[in-house]
């Protein structure tokens, strides 16, 4: 009588299946070899029994693959899986069906080079490789794998840091058309993106409640809603605005603003003498003058609407009312005797 072989195969279309039952008889594994070679799709279920064979028989740690390790890392922590995750829909088409043992340096360069071919910085390649970290250092913490492989980030630029003296802004208020002051004016007191102010609609304004809503988003993650406060340089602007338009707020010849970084504004901006102040700028100028007059680092972040902490630190050697009280304790005990020498 002939010894049933472990590993059978068997054709569905033109892709190569193959099935093994498992070492300890605890079940039967059936797969999709992905391939139409017959000898390759051999050879995959020769390893994948190996390893299957290795872990039951022998106690060697499973080689878990880089879907478990996403999975375990989102549950981690709950709200993880209510954000939009768009760095790791990127990496699934390439890492999905990778074990974490394949992830080495070799492949992380290439998924940099894959990146860099859709023209975006190094920051934006960065926080790719910066995804792929936390999920392997998260499988390191569980026992999923020995180590974490190097994985070097490109250089970024240093963070613009722009500030605008009241002497500057009105400067470059009184050079700019008419319909553009107050479109500078708002961006300038609620921190928006330039799309967010010249896209702004009546039905999301609540004057009374000193309230607006708009949404937000980053490159191609899903837009979100959020609420802005409005303070009372931004009501001033609305309500020079009402009665212009039945459904957009800033408007130019009864149309809409598309674009407040137009040929208008860089005028204006070169007979102001600030050439290098760009529109986004203006979000900057905004997020640095509250920090500068005490705003804490958490409520900028919401007023911001920022989704991580480290952007706002930029903005936090503005200030140092935070650390005032700290700086007491340099101070010498002895009052009396420290003043003795000041007279």
């Amino acid at each position: 009588m002939s010894k049933k072989k472990p590993i059978s195969i068997s054709l569905r279309g033109s892709i190569w299946q193959y099935s093994f039952s498992l070492p300890d008889g605890s079940g039967r594994i059936r797969q999709s070899s992905r391939t139409t070679n017959k000898e390759q799709a051999l050879e995959l279920a020769a390893r994948e029994y190996d390893r299957y064979w290795r872990e039951r028989k022998l106690g060697d740690r499973p080689d878990y693959s880089w879907l478990e390790a996403v999975f375990t890392w989102l549950d981690e922590k709950p709200e993880r899986k209510e954000k939009v995750q768009y760095h790791l829909k990127w990496l699934n088409p390439y890492l999905h069906d990778k074990k974490l043992s394949e992830i080495n340096k070799d492949l992380i360069n290439y998924l940099k080079e894959e990146k860099r071919k859709e023209g975006v910085k190094n920051r934006t390649i960065n926080a790719i490789l910066q995804q792929i970290r936390v999920v392997l250092r998260c499988a390191y913490d569980n026992d999923m794998i020995d180590k974490v492989p190097s994985i070097k980030l490109l250089p970024e630029p240093s963070v613009r840091q722009v500030i605008l003296s009241e002497a500057q802004e009105q400067k470059l208020i009184s050079e700019l058309p008419s319909h553009l002051v107050p479109i500078v004016l708002f961006a300038l007191a609620t921190g928006l993106r330039m799309s967010n102010v010249t896209g702004l609609h009546w039905d999301r304004v609540d004057l009374e409640k000193r309230h607006a809503w708009v949404n937000i988003g980053d490159g191609k993650v899903k837009s979100r809603g959020i609420g802005v406060p409005l303070n009372s340089l931004a009501i001033a602007v609305l309500e020079s605005q009402k009665g212009k338009h039945p459904v957009n707020v800033f408007t130019y010849k009864s149309k809409p603003i598309k674009n407040g970084a137009s040929k208008a504004w860089r005028a204006a901006r070169k007979r102001a003498g600030l050439e290098h102040i760009t529109f986004h700028d203006l979000r900057h100028v905004w997020a640095s003058r509250h920090a500068m007059n005490g705003t804490s680092a958490f409520a900028l972040q919401d007023l911001g609407a920022w989704s991580k902490a480290d952007t706002v630190r930029r903005y936090a050697h503005l200030s140092s009312a935070h650390l005032l009280a700290q700086s007491e304790n340099s101070v010498s005990t002895d009052t009396n005797l420290t003043q003795s020498f000041l007279h």
